[in-house]
Formats: C-alpha cells, sequence, structure tokens
C-alpha cells in the first residue's frame, strides 16, 4: 500500500468519524434541548425524535396519535441556525395539511417595534385526536437547498460539516379532558 492510499485512507475515514460524531450529538437532541408544555398533565411520548439537518433538508417523522388525547409538538434546533424551523402536520391518509406555521405566523402579532415580516414562527402545534390516525410531521430546515448529484470525479459531494445541526421533535400527551355534562 503506498503513501497516497494511507493518506486518501486517513481523508475518508477522519471525514466518516466526523460526520458520525456530530450524529451522536444528536441522540435524544429533544430530551435536552426542546421546551415542552407548562401543562403538568401533558407527558412525553416515546415517538419524540432527534436527527441530523443540514441547510435546507426536508424530512418526515411519522407517528400515530391516538384516538382521546390532546398532543403537543414541539420543535428545536441547533442555536448555531438562526433562522426558524418551518413545518407541517399532516394527515397521512387524506393528505390534509392540519397545520403549517408559515401560515400561523400571520396569526401572530409581532412584539412592539418588531417588524411583521420577522415575528418568527411557531415551533410548536397542540391538537386533539378524534380518531386514531398516523400523523406527518415535514420538517424543512432554513437555507437553500442542499446541492445533488456528484462532484467532478464522480464521488458524491459530502455536507459541509458547517452545514451540519441537530433538530428534535418533542412529542407530548395527554387524555382529553371530558367536556360537559
Amino acid at each position: 500500500m503506498g503513501i497516497k492510499s494511507l493518506i486518501g485512507l486517513t481523508v475518508i475515514f477522519s471525514g466518516f468519524f466526523t460526520l458520525s460524531s456530530i450524529g451522536q450529538e444528536c441522540n435524544n437532541f429533544h430530551k435536552r434541548k426542546c421546551y415542552g408544555s407548562d401543562n403538568a398533565y401533558m407527558s412525553y411520548n416515546t415517538q419524540s425524535k432527534s436527527g441530523m439537518f443540514i441547510l435546507g433538508h426536508t424530512s418526515d417523522l411519522v407517528f400515530v396519535a391516538h384516538s382521546g388525547q390532546d398532543y403537543r409538538v414541539s420543535l428545536c434546533q441547533d442555536k448555531k441556525v438562526e433562522e426558524p424551523l418551518k413545518f407541517q402536520v399532516i394527515d397521512s391518509r387524506s393528505k390534509d395539511i392540519l397545520f403549517d406555521n408559515q401560515d400561523a405566523a400571520l396569526d401572530i402579532p409581532p412584539a412592539e417595534g418588531e417588524d411583521p415580516e420577522e415575528a418568527g414562527l411557531p415551533q410548536f402545534f397542540e391538537f386533539s385526536a378524534d380518531a386514531t390516525k398516523k400523523i406527518i410531521i415535514r420538517i424543512t430546515a432554513p437555507g437553500p437547498p442542499p446541492q445533488k448529484g456528484e462532484s467532478k470525479r464522480g464521488k458524491k459531494n459530502e455536507p459541509d460539516p458547517d452545514d451540519l445541526f441537530c433538530v428534535g421533535v418533542l412529542v407530548e400527551n395527554m387524555p382529553s379532558p371530558k367536556l360537559g355534562f
């Protein structure tokens, strides 16, 4: 094995370990960084997840919402990414969009002296499940979509480690309160 081959293998493995170590940092990110509900009856749902994202990346998280339960879905991200996450909550069967935080941002009045365009996007959504159904949470990280394709040498483009960050989705639930008599 020549010195060039050894150097090439060293570069490949160091890149792999860098991406792997960043991925390890994302384990249980939602437990450490996401703020849950203030409601004492809301409890942690094991369908919560964390993952590594790249700027502009879109990914879906599917979970089952059970009938007779109230849910809160909260998102959080690394502080190094200043722009908020965009997300939609979608009924997997009908494909109806139940919530889109870009639309909801229009309903949030800006703080005094704040530009309405910079009021921010809500990073949580609460709902009651009237029937058991699969729910899709479609999350889009801020920034331009990642470049697809291959480099000139035919190797796949590796993401820039500076563009990688953690995203957490905290799902909480509680029994829906009974209303009326």
